[in-house]
């Protein structure tokens, strides 16, 4: 079996890492850096690297995009004569209605297409930052597709124990998305809120755990947060407007001076939290 994965960045490294012995496969990486491809292939990511992502699209029995949503369509329409008729296809992208639109009626006949989505990242991308454990008691998403079969979806289950994943969900594209534009959408658009304007006198001294966990994903890539977030804006608006109106319900409530009021939204914030966690 022949895996080939197509970007080998922080999220296609660490993924390539964790795959290694993964159904006895050989790796094959493309990147468009071709000092990433030698390290890459001199350190044993992969077993064989190349900046030429048709060379690895055509040997490929499971083909795993690892890039921006926006390179997929390309890359498929000028490579999609070279997929083997049995390939499986996926890709790791926060994003899948837009993309799926795209790519699905482009595949050749026989080609399964089962997306998937990691729940796991960094605040630094690239591949000196990979490392084989990034996927280990994470989430993972699987979002089957018109082209998907019964036996890729298992694929894909079996990939996601095998990387370490611990959070195993199946779910439409569409429900994929409305859920990620409030746990992750939500949450980045939100920590880059806290910090665009903040107070002039600010000094690390005033900085503790709260501000370190609710700002952590400030520290942001921004062309592909702007991307992911305008790709999915419909829902992640709809997210951003209930969240805004529950904090101008907190507002209101200190305002009017309401104990009982900002006591209860403190008690039902803090009862859906602890129940997130145990489920």
């Amino acid at each position: 079996m022949k895996i080939g994965i197509i970007g080998l960045g922080l999220m296609g490294a660490s993924l390539a890492l964790a795959m290694r012995g993964f159904k006895e496969a050989y790796l094959l990486g493309a990147d468009r850096d071709e000092l990433v491809c030698r390290r890459a292939e001199g350190a044993g990511v992969v077993h064989e690297a190349s900046t030429n992502a048709g060379h690895v699209i055509e040997r490929a029995d499971l083909l795993i995009f690892c890039v921006y949503a926006r390179h997929i369509p390309a890359m498929l329409r000028e490579h999609r004569h070279r997929l083997k008729p049995s390939c499986v296809v996926t890709d790791i992208c926060g994003v899948k209605v837009p993309l799926y639109e795209v790519v699905l009626p482009m595949l050749p006949e026989g080609v399964v297409y089962t997306g998937v989505h990691p729940m796991a990242g960094k605040e630094r991308d690239g591949y000196e930052n990979a490392e084989v454990g990034l996927y280990r008691n994470s989430g993972f998403l699987i979002t089957p597709t018109e082209k998907s079969t019964p036996e890729s979806i298992d694929l894909m289950r079996e990939l996601a124990g095998y990387i370490g994943a611990t959070r195993l969900a199946v779910v439409a594209p569409a429900e994929h998305d409305a859920i990620i534009a409030y746990t992750s959408d939500l949450m980045h658009a939100a920590a880059v809120g806290l910090c665009i304007t903040p107070p002039q006198a600010l000094h690390p001294a005033f900085c503790a755990g709260a501000f370190r966990d609710c700002t952590r994903v400030a520290n942001i890539n921004a062309e592909a947060w702007a991307e992911l977030l305008m790709d999915n804006q419909e829902n992640t608006a709809a997210a951003l407007e209930q969240y805004i109106e529950d904090l101008q319900k907190i507002q209101r409530a200190l305002q009017e001076n309401d104990n009982e009021g900002l006591r209860e939204m403190l008690q039902r914030g803090g009862d859906n939290k602890r129940s997130m966690l145990y489920k």
